[in-house]
């Protein structure tokens, strides 16, 4: 039997968008732009699966100058947590968290950082935080989080979280994710107040697969990218991985017709006249890969190469659609003229 060679890359095919803009993203970009001078501190959440592809440099500049930390959210769904950490802190210092939900001690230090940052601003009006990032990356979990640990008496839940990109559509209000405490206790005189955002998508992505990335992970609305692509480009995702992952299903295989019609039979997912429902076997792949029953591993290339060139696409970042359509016609006209 001839040993299995996974496809060492992936066409990405022409239907895939290039943009999940849409109307209260543009709408919560702007009013996030007006509150920027009223902000001392701006936690960035990002998804610890996609690391790169989840930071948003449009969001830089309503961070501007204010301090930030970065927290790398949905790191229980990623196994190479050490390497992951390593790579990312030779990137961005020390003024980073990985956090989990299911650990509270993971929130413990995100306050933490948090009293410092107050004690160090020493407000009259307390520390002044905002929480922004892409959509469906736990941001409302982690307000949620911070305000039931750091307030010592029961609360209700301060946002709204949900599993799929747009739950927070609007700016939320002002809410006290630590009580006033005296200085000597590490706080400042009123605490810390803490904004929740919408999920902000870039308005222009030049990757294609960066879009395929986002849609596994939910950070567009689902069925944009139809279901049989994004386990198209999973399949190709794990062979590289772990092939192993799916060896209950069939051998490996690059073919993501025959694996899902493995699925189907294997699941039972038989429609009328004994028809493998494959859309049904894809939505099921998809569900188990995003609750970590179908390999836990990180979506971004975060080798040295892939951190560098991340670092690149930071210094220059993406067009925006018409200017990159404009880019696109000046070239086409450059080359028919230099014919």
């Amino acid at each position: 039997m001839a040993q299995f060679v996974p496809r060492q890359s992936f066409v990405i095919p022409n239907s895939i968008p290039k943009t999940y803009y849409i109307g209260h993203h543009a709408k919560g970009f702007s009013e996030m732009t007006k509150m920027k001078s009223h902000i001392s501190l701006a936690l960035e959440c990002r998804d610890a699966r996609v690391p790169f592809t989840s930071h948003n440099p449009n969001l830089d500049r309503i961070i501007g100058g204010s301090e930030r930390i970065i927290i790398y959210t949905k790191c229980d769904y990623t196994t190479d947590t050490p390497n992951l950490q390593n790579t990312l802190r030779k990137i961005y210092g020390d003024n980073i968290i990985f956090w989990d939900k299911h650990r509270p001690t993971t929130t413990d230090k995100l306050l933490k950082m948090i009293k410092r940052a107050a004690v160090a601003q020493d407000s009259i009006l307390g520390l002044r935080a905002i929480v922004v990032g892409v959509p469906n990356v736990g941001k409302s979990s982690v307000l949620n989080a911070l305000r039931y640990q750091g307030i010592p008496r029961k609360l209700s839940k301060a946002a709204r979280t949900g599993g799929q990109a747009g739950v927070t559509r609007k700016m939320g209000t002002n809410v006290r994710i630590l009580d006033p405490e005296s200085k000597s206790k590490g706080v400042g005189l009123n605490g810390a107040f803490l904004l929740d955002t919408p999920g902000v998508f870039p308005p222009y992505v030049r990757d294609g697969e960066a879009m395929l990335k986002f849609a596994l992970v939910q950070g567009i609305k689902d069925g944009l990218i139809p279901n049989d692509i994004l386990v198209d480009y999973l399949l190709y995702r794990m062979n590289l991985f772990k092939p192993a992952l799916y060896k209950k299903y069939c051998e490996p295989t690059n073919d993501v017709h025959e694996f899902l019609t493995a699925v189907a039979w294997k699941d039972g997912l038989i429609k009328l006249k004994g028809v493998p429902d494959l859309q049904s076997a894809a939505s099921r792949i998809l569900r188990l890969w995003r609750h970590g029953k179908m390999g836990k591993f990180v979506l971004d290339d975060v080798s040295d190469e892939g951190s560098e060139k991340h670092q690149q696409s930071i210094d220059n970042p993406p067009l925006s659609l018409n200017q990159a359509k404009k880019q696109r016609k000046q070239t086409i006209a450059q080359e028919k003229a230099g014919a």
